[in-house]
């Protein structure tokens, strides 16, 4: 069986990923699975239940994950899936559609606008600035938005901005909001409640991203076949494997790496056929 007895720390986005990791390859190794209690379980109809060990338990970890895609389990022991097991593993382990074991509950489903075309524009806040952030490595400026926004209307007149935040001070959230205006365009602000932004991010038509997980989850859940954008500085910070912190041991380098190869291969490859980059800007 394979197992997460405690989800993975961070917030929504890192939940799910991690959820993923375990049922993609529960799926695709057809194998039983398990999953503890965890907060946003809510926010999801026919999630995977807890069930008590039935074996002895071994860790596998993220690493175990990418270096060896045929991995095999035997029955007589219970793996227990490595909390780093996210989006670093995203591209291994999703065969099928996340939506087949991620169901929106209806209670939370968006309904938005079909008479345009319908862009979330996430930014994270000033968390980017302290640890989550790696002391603004994370930061999205406001020209990315600004030049995203321009792409968007360039390929769509008709358009109507959705932007999401948990933090109207930043910056870059005042400076798009004043450029929407200057240019007259359609939009409005999200909600303080994270599964209403959530859910508005998962319906539209097309994201202008940022770096956190809470808005990649977003692009390949809900709605399918959203036009995604990433900022290009960003991007090449992680195709350079521009330090997070200089002064990290050899282990932790290998494993920040990892994460890096996410957004590496999102660009190499364009995504796959769930998550799918359409520019970068």
């Amino acid at each position: 069986m394979l197992r997460i007895n405690e989800i993975t720390r961070g917030r929504m986005g890192n939940k799910i990923l991690h959820y993923n990791t375990l049922a993609q390859l529960g799926a695709s190794k057809n194998q039983d699975v398990s999953c503890a209690v965890w907060e946003d379980q809510r926010f999801f109809a026919d999630t995977i239940k807890h069930r008590s060990p039935e074996n002895p338990e071994t860790k596998l970890s993220w690493k175990e994950i990418v270096n060896n895609p045929t991995m095999s389990f035997r029955k007589d022991i219970d793996y227990e899936i490595d909390e780093y097991a996210i989006h670093n593993v995203f591209w291994r382990v999703t065969k099928q559609d996340p939506r087949n074991f991620l169901k929106i509950a209806d209670q939370y489903k968006k309904k938005l606008r079909t008479d345009v075309i319908t862009v979330g524009v996430h930014f994270r806040g000033t968390d980017i600035l302290g640890g989550d952030g790696n002391g603004g490595r994370e930061i999205h400026t406001p020209e990315y938005y600004k030049n995203a926004i321009d792409f968007v209307v360039d390929n769509y007149p008709e358009t109507h901005f959705y932007l999401c935040t948990d933090d109207m001070s930043f910056i870059s959230f005042r400076e798009t909001v004043d450029y929407l205006q200057r240019e007259n365009l359609s939009f409005s602000i999200g909600s303080p409640d994270k599964y209403d932004d959530f859910s508005t991010l998962a319906e539209c038509d097309i994201l202008i991203s940022s770096s956190s997980t809470f808005v990649v989850c977003a692009g390949f859940l809900g709605k399918k076949n959203k036009k995604i954008i990433h900022s290009k500085e960003w991007i090449n910070k992680n195709v350079e494997h521009t330090l997070w912190h200089p002064t990290d041991p050899v282990d932790v380098r290998e494993w920040q790496l990892s994460f890096d190869e996410f957004w590496v291969e999102l660009y190499r490859s364009g995504g796959n056929e769930f998550y799918e980059l359409w520019s970068v800007v």
